[in-house]
């Protein structure tokens, strides 16, 4: 679900400001830096061979690895992986599908301004107003009753800003254990979201503070908490006479399904298991929860809004192409927000509480990435706009990179970070060269 331990080796490596590998040496940039290497001739034959070499490179780590990588831009559309996990026998393709974990946050995001831009909800309505009714019906106690009086003060837009106080259910990591267990994770969880809502506010999970972090709009902290209950207004609003389980996302946020093909978001109703959707088994070798292979268990652990988007990196790409890429929104004839939401989505604040306080810049459901992968002036940091993700058994990282206007998605079947930090790397290097070539042909086409 959280990205946590993803985003913080990321960083601890910036703030250390040593990177190795790229350019830096104790703390400072090298006098004479090396040349870039020359544009890839082949961009889809070039990351073919990096996602080869680095999978490679790690199957002695992990034997069951795979990794699956999509750029795509106003000149480029590719979409390559590599593996052969044991538990599937098979080369993995692009069309294979993985969990994405947090990197779920940016669609429910959308959802949510795709509510506001319609005029169903508005940003300043009180969470409570909406969800309470909802939740009576379902047979739950108000918001309230899980959180304290003071969460009627909430509103729906600090509910994606992290402002809205609810405490992270994964400040302490036992509510994973516990899903994960043998015996607990093969079962339908039909209260799963309520159940999170609970133990974020638990003792064992507060370490003795109180039900929320602060007084919503009092401060800010990362909370996969705060997308469940983000989940809550979705499905008050467009499914209010069903349960949670049977609201599906994507009928939030697609006016056409059929443009995202691989993408689901799970429990879609009582499914039986998660291979029903996903098809590359993930192996979970975290210390924070059991270790095991992530296919046969019951998709309704896996997070809901906050974190059970299942898609091939392909369809993932796209959508952030298709979301912050605000020439691909104004040719659209119906563009997945207005200008005004994209706007806000965008608009970066550090986080004042919790985890990664006073480092972590958060927006409306994207965290601002800072990779060190030397695609700019002699290898300045690329800025990305996007969301990492590391769930049970997988790792994710995804979103729209500003200076080249292009977006990426790679996901891995581990959540160890390594194998797909190495690759995030290697391909903004090197789809920064192709980008940058692509220009320069350009404007030499147009002098000659």
């Amino acid at each position: 679900m959280a990205s946590k331990s993803v985003l913080a080796a990321v960083l601890l490596l910036i703030f250390s400001g040593v990177v190795s590998g790229q350019g830096w040496s104790q703390g400072r940039r090298r006098s004479s830096p090396p040349s870039p290497p020359s544009p890839p001739g082949d961009l889809k034959a070039t990351l073919q061979q990096q996602v080869q070499e680095v999978v490679s490179s790690y199957l002695q780590e992990f034997p069951d690895l795979a990794l699956s990588v999509a750029y795509k831009s106003a000149n480029h559309d590719v979409a390559v992986a590599s593996g052969k996990p044991a538990t599937i026998n098979r080369d993995v393709t692009s069309e294979d599908t993985f969990l994405y974990g947090s990197g779920t946050k940016p669609f429910t995001a959308t959802a949510i301004l795709r509510l506001i831009d319609q005029g169903k909800v508005k940003s300043t309505d009180k969470v409570s107003s909406i969800v309470d009714p909802y939740l009576k019906a379902q047979g739950q106690k108000s918001l309230a009753g899980f959180f304290g009086e003071t969460i009627g003060d909430a509103t729906v837009l600090e509910l994606i800003r992290m402002g809205a106080g609810i405490r992270d259910f994964e400040d302490d990591y036992t509510f994973d254990q516990w899903c994960l267990a043998p015996g607990n994770s093969t079962k339908f969880w039909k209260d799963y979201p309520y159940q999170t809502m609970s133990w974020s506010a638990s003792p064992p999970n507060t370490k003795g503070g109180g039900p929320l972090y602060c007084n919503p709009g009092q401060c800010t902290a990362y909370s996969s908490t705060s997308f469940e209950v983000a989940g809550l207004v979705l499905a008050a609003v467009l499914n209010p006479s069903e349960p949670w389980y049977s609201f599906d996302l994507g009928s939030g946020l697609f006016d056409q399904r059929k443009d995202y093909p691989s993408m689901v978001f799970p429990p879609k109703g009582h499914a039986d298991k998660i291979s029903t959707f996903l098809t590359v088994p993930g192996e979970s070798v975290s210390s924070t929860w059991p270790k095991t292979t992530i296919f046969e268990q019951d998709p309704s652990i896996f997070g809901w809004t906050c974190g059970n988007l299942v898609s091939s990196p392909k369809d993932v790409a796209k959508f952030f192409y298709n979301l912050l890429d605000s020439d691909v929104a104004h040719a659209e004839a119906a563009p997945l927000i207005s200008d005004s939401s994209r706007t806000e989505m965008t608009r970066m604040g550090t986080m004042s509480t919790g985890w990664n306080a006073g480092r972590l810049k958060y927006g409306a459901g994207l965290m601002t990435l800072n990779y060190h992968a030397g695609t700019g002036h002699y290898g300045d940091r690329t800025v990305v706009l996007g969301h990492e993700g590391d769930t049970y058994g997988f790792s994710s990282s995804q979103g729209y990179i500003t200076s080249l206007k292009g977006a990426y998605s790679v996901a891995s079947n581990v959540d160890n970070s390594k194998p797909m930090e190495a690759m995030v790397k290697k391909l903004l290097q090197t789809v920064g060269q192709a980008e940058n070539a692509d220009t320069e042909n350009s404007d030499t086409a147009v002098l000659v």
